[in-house]
C-alpha cells in the first residue's frame, strides 16, 4: 500500500542501509554566515518540552512582511497538569500527574517552545557522537537530563555536560522523540514494533508493548516496516497512543486498552490530541480521525504518503503536509478548508504559530509562512530540501535545520536571524531550552548543544 513512499518519508536512504556504520564520524562545526532569499506573495496552491526546551532557527529578508508577523506566537500558557497550551480560549487538556515533558511543545503538536532564541548565532559548546544518524527530536527531564534516539539502535540519556549517563539497545533505529512522565519514566518507540518504557534514573526497562501483528519486525521492506512505533501521545485519561499497524491504546501497565486497525496500512508518528481529546493519526495516505475510546468519526484520504502528525488548531483544524507537494488543512469535520503547492514533498510536522500562520518545510528547500485563509505569507528559501520540524519561540521565531548543513534562525515576517553551519545534513529537529540553549541531532552521527556566546570544548 504505497510502501515506495512509505520508505521514502522514513529518509529512505538511511533505512536502506539498514545496520549503522560503526566508525563515528569526528567532525568539526563550521559557522557560516551566507546569505538567504525569501520570496513574498499574496497567494498559493498550497520536543518542544515543558520545563526547558531545544530549538534551531533559519532567518531570511522578507520585504513588508513585518506587517504580518505576530508577536509573541510561540507564548505558551501552562496549566495546572504542567504541560504547555495554546494561548486562545479552547481549554487545554488535563494529564495527570504533574508537569509533562511533551515532543513538539504540547498535544497539539503545534512547534511551540516557551523560551526564545538567543539574538545572536550561538556556538557549539559540546557534541556526543553516536553510531548513526540522529533525526529525532531531543527531550530534557526537569533535572536537565537530555534523553535521545539514535539511529544505532540506542536510546541515550546524558547529563547536562554532555557526558553519558546510560544507554539502553532496542533491536532496531530510533525515529521516536520520547515522552517523560512526572514520575520521571519516559516512552519511547523503536523501529523493533516495540514502545518501551524506561525508568529515567538509570534507563532499567519497566515494560515493552508491542501489539502489533506484523510476521517480521526487522529489516527492510514493507512487512518489517509496517508496525515500527514512532512515537508516542498521552492522554488524559492515562492511556498511551501510539501507532504501527494501526493506533494502540495502552495504560500506563502496558497493557492494551484498544487498537483500531488501517486495512495493513502503517501508521506513523505519534497522533496529535485536539483540544476537545479527539485523536488525529496519520496510517500512510489517511488522516484518520478517533474518539478517545478508538471508535472512528472519519477519515480521508490526502496524499501519497502523510508522513507526519498534524498540528492541531483551537477549532479543530489539521494542519499537515505530503508527499503530493502539498499542505493541507483539515477542518474538525474532516473537510479539506484548503492546500497549498510547495515545489517538494512536505515530510516533516509543520508548527502552528498562535495567530493561525502555519510553517511547513518543504523538499523544495523552502520553509513556507501560510496564513490561515491559504494564503502565502511569505517564503524563505535555504540551499537544500528540508526534513527537520520547525520550532516557534515564545516571540514568534523559527528556527529549523535543513540538507544543506545548516540550522536556521528566522524572525517573524521571515527574515534570517543568524545560521549555524555543521558537517552534514541537519534533519532533526531541534530543542530550545532555558537560556537561549540549543539541542539538535545531525547525519553525522552527533548530538549538538550550542549556546550564545558559548566557549566550545574545542575552543
Amino acid at each position: 500500500m504505497k510502501f515506495g513512499a512509505r520508505c521514502r518519508s522514513k529518509l529512505a536512504l538511511v533505512k536502506l542501509g539498514a545496520h549503522p556504520l560503526g566508525a563515528t564520524v569526528a567532525a568539526a562545526l563550521w559557522l557560516g554566515v551566507g546569505g538567504c532569499q525569501i520570496e513574498r506573495r499574496v497567494s498559493a496552491e498550497p520536543s518542544a518540552l515543558l520545563n526547558r526546551a531545544f530549538l534551531d532557527a533559519s532567518t531570511s529578508a522578507v520585504d513588508g512582511g513585518a506587517r504580518d508577523a505576530a508577536p509573541g506566537d510561540g507564548g505558551l500558557l501552562a496549566t495546572d497538569a504542567g504541560f504547555l497550551a495554546s494561548p486562545s480560549t479552547a481549554v487545554a487538556l488535563t494529564l495527570p500527574g504533574g508537569p509533562w515533558t511533551l515532543p513538539r511543545g504540547d498535544l497539539q503538536r503545534t512547534g511551540r517552545s516557551p523560551f526564545v532564541l538567543p539574538d545572536q548565532r550561538p556556538k557549539v559548546v559540546w557534541k556526543f557522537a553516536t553510531k548513526g544518524r540522529v533525526s529525532a527530536a531531543p527531550v530534557m527531564a526537569p533535572d536537565g537530563t537530555i534523553v535521545f534516539g539514535s539511529h544505532d539502535y540506542l536510546v541515550y540519556a546524558l547529563n547536562s555536560d554532555g557526558t553519558l549517563r546510560w544507554k539502553v539497545p532496542t533491536l532496531d533505529m530510533v525515529f521516536s522523540t520520547p515522552v517523560i512522565d512526572p514520575s520521571g519514566t519516559l516512552y519511547v518507540g523503536s523501529d523493533d514494533d516495540k514502545l518501551y518504557s524506561l525508568t529515567l534514573a538509570d534507563g532499567s526497562v519497566r515494560w515493552t508493548a508491542s501489539p502489533g501483528s506484523c510476521k517480521r519486525s526487522l529489516g527492510v521492506g514493507p512487512e518489517n516496516s509496517r508496525c515500527d512505533v514512532e512515537g508516542v501521545t498521552p492522554a488524559p485519561d492515562g492511556s498511551f497512543y501510539f501507532g504501527g499497524d494501526g493506533i494502540t491504546a495502552v495504560g500506563s501497565d502496558g497493557k492494551v486498552r484498544w487498537r483500531y486497525l488501517s486495512e495493513r496500512r502503517h501508521c506513523g508518528s505519534a497522533p496529535s490530541l485536539s483540544y476537545d481529546g479527539l485523536i488525529y493519526a496519520v496510517c500512510q495516505d489517511l488522516l484518520i480521525c478517533l474518539q478517545p475510546d478508538g471508535t472512528k468519526r472519519w477519515e480521508i484520504a490526502l496524499a501519497l504518503d502523510l508522513a507526519e502528525t498534524p498540528a492541531i488548531g483551537p477549532d479543530g483544524t489539521a494542519y499537515l503536509g505530503g508527499d503530493d507537494r502539498r499542505i493541507y488543512a483539515v477542518s474538525k469535520e474532516g473537510v479539506v478548508k484548503f492546500s497549498i503547492l510547495t515545489g517538494g514533498p512536505v515530510r516533516a510536522a509543520v508548527a502552528l504559530r498562535s495567530d493561525g500562520t502555519i510553517l511547513a518545510g518543504s523538499y523544495d528547500g523552502s520553509l513556507y509562512a501560510v496564513r490561515s485563509d491559504g494564503t502565502l505569507l511569505w517564503k524563505f528559501q535555504t540551499a537544500d530540501s528540508i526534513q527537520s520540524a520547525p520550532i516557534i519561540d515564545r516571540n514568534g521565531q523559527v528556527l529549523f535545520g535543513s540538507r544543506d548543513d545548516r540550522l536556521y534562525a528566522v524572525s517573524p515576517s521571515g527574515q534570517q536571524l543568524w545560521q549555524v553551519v555543521f558537517p552534514a545534513d541537519v534533519d532533526g529537529s531541534p530543542l530550545l531550552a532555558e537560556d537561549h540553549a540549543i539541542l539538535v541531532g545531525t547525519d553525522d552521527r552527533q548530538l549538538y548543544a550550542l549556546r550564545s556566546g558559548g566557549k566550545s570544548k574545542s575552543d
